[in-house]
């Protein structure tokens, strides 16, 4: 996996990089797409809450079940849940 050259991304600890270019590559997605211009106070209080709700749920199957409403709810075709 390439190193994501995104200035925003630099400042961050090297696990806290890690973490996001992985999530990234799960979504398909670059990090620089984390930090985009158009993301608002409430968006943000939004995916917080999200990201502390995902690691809340410690059950695969749970797990599975939200990725699948999320990517319904997103229109994107449904694939595997990787383990990590």
């Amino acid at each position: 996996m390439n190193a994501d050259p995104d200035p925003e991304s630099s400042c961050l600890p090297d696990s806290a990089h890690r973490r996001l270019r992985s999530i990234a590559e799960t979504l398909g997605c670059s990090v620089s797409d984390f930090f985009g211009p158009t993301t608002s106070r409430s968006d943000l209080s939004a995916t917080v809450e999200l990201l502390r709700l995902w690691n809340a749920i410690t059950d695969e199957a749970d797990r599975a079940a939200v990725l699948r409403h999320a990517r319904e709810a997103a229109g994107v075709v449904a694939r595997e849940v990787e383990t990590v």
